[in-house]
């Protein structure tokens, strides 16, 4: 038997699984962490349009301190112009933090190549992941993949952090970040594995590659069909999306075609803990369908974006298990926000009608929409 580290046999838990989209995993995880399905919000959550574009598909969205809405425009979805915007009074994006770190002449290692994902923190501290790669199939630009910090009420960027070329195999495609004690974590869509950045030293590990919870087993569908490459074969994206707790203990992620996973970061953060530890700790939280987007709410709540019904569904602390709304405007609810004040931002990025994930055609029907809901007022569920 592998020796283990302190670290790891404090967080040893019995739902250490390896765990894979096609098993029956729900049927596999231990009575104390079974959620309790409710039956779906009734009368179901509000939508209230908050923006729109006939030109630009966003796919995530924070909400600043001074209650503009930032947004992030992905390459690889036939976006020009800035890869990260904020939206202006009349609802026009403009590039963020300004028209530099957006200009494509600019050298790759001090501009947005192609925004990923983001993460605004309480102090008003923005995260943003560059993957330095506007085709997720081609190879990255020379110093693009980086992580860069900003302030986002100077409105101007602190430092960045490249990811070292040793950290990328051919194929990778860095996707998603979270950051949290003193570490960014990110995940690698193209080769599956994570990527933890320790942010005062700039140490960087590569760990978990393969790990089956990194790993997609299963077609995305939305409404039935099948997502399809360029190639017209199955679309298949493994780790995609992430979130944190509050206090950073637990990390919430998924390939694209779901189940999410909860990971101590304890074993991350750790560089004493082994690959086997590693392996073992990711422990299946809940059987979802795809996902584009997972929320951490204010009280701990996780909130799931189903790409495959247009719904959000709540994961409550005590483990209550509800869809709040469905409703075919949330055509690919992406990823959201949710501020302090209990709402909940969710843009309905149409990403499987871009030309990646639908055979190489681009067929988004214009406009696209952020919408709001106010999840502080949901009432409890009722059985």
């Amino acid at each position: 038997m592998h020796a283990m580290t302190p670290t790891a046999f404090r967080r040893l838990r019995p739902a250490g699984l390896l765990l894979a989209c096609g098993a029956s995993l729900l049927a596999m995880l231990p009575a104390a962490h079974a959620a309790k399905p409710a039956p779906p919000l009734n009368p179901p959550a509000a939508l209230e349009e908050v923006a729109s574009s006939s030109t630009s598909a966003w796919d995530r969205v924070v909400v600043l301190p001074d209650g503009r809405l930032l947004v992030e425009l992905p390459r690889w979805a036939g976006n020009s112009g800035p890869g990260l915007a904020v939206l202006d009074a009349s609802g026009n994006p403009q590039p963020y933090p300004d028209t530099t770190w957006n200009d494509p002449a600019a050298p790759a290692s001090s501009r947005f190549v192609a925004p990923a994902d983001m993460q605004l923190q309480p102090d008003g501290t923005l995260w943003v992941l560059d993957s330095g790669q506007p085709d997720p199939a081609g190879r990255p630009l020379d110093g693009g993949p980086k992580i860069v910090k900003l302030d986002t009420k100077g409105q101007r960027v602190l430092q960045t952090w490249p990811l070292n070329p040793d950290m990328l195999r051919a194929g990778s495609y860095a996707a998603t970040m979270r950051v949290a004690r003193g570490h960014a974590f990110v995940g690698d869509s193209g080769v599956p594995a994570m990527i933890v950045v320790r942010l005062d030293t700039n140490t960087q590990r590569r760990l978990m590659e393969h790990t089956p919870a990194l790993t997609a087993h299963q077609p995305i569908t939305v409404e039935g069909k099948v997502a399809t490459n360029p190639a017209g074969h199955t679309a298949i994206v493994n780790i995609s999306q992430m979130d944190v707790s509050a206090d950073g203990q637990w990390l919430y992620f998924e390939p694209l075609c779901g189940p999410v996973y909860k990971l101590d970061t304890d074993l991350l953060v750790d560089p004493n803990v082994t690959p086997i530890e590693l392996e073992e700790g990711p422990t299946l939280w809940y059987k979802t369908p795809p996902l584009g987007g997972i929320t951490v709410g204010p009280d701990g709540t996780l909130y799931f974006n189903d790409v495959s019904t247009g719904s959000i569904f709540r994961l409550m602390p005590d483990r209550v298990y509800q869809k709040i709304v469905t409703d075919p405007r949330l055509h690919w609810p992406a990823g959201s926000f949710a501020t302090k004040d209990g709402q909940l931002y969710v843009p309905a990025a149409q990403l499987d009608r871009t030309a990646p994930l639908n055979g190489g055609t681009n067929a988004i029907q214009w406009p696209v929409h952020i919408y709001r809901i106010n999840i502080g007022t949901l009432p409890p569920p009722k059985f």
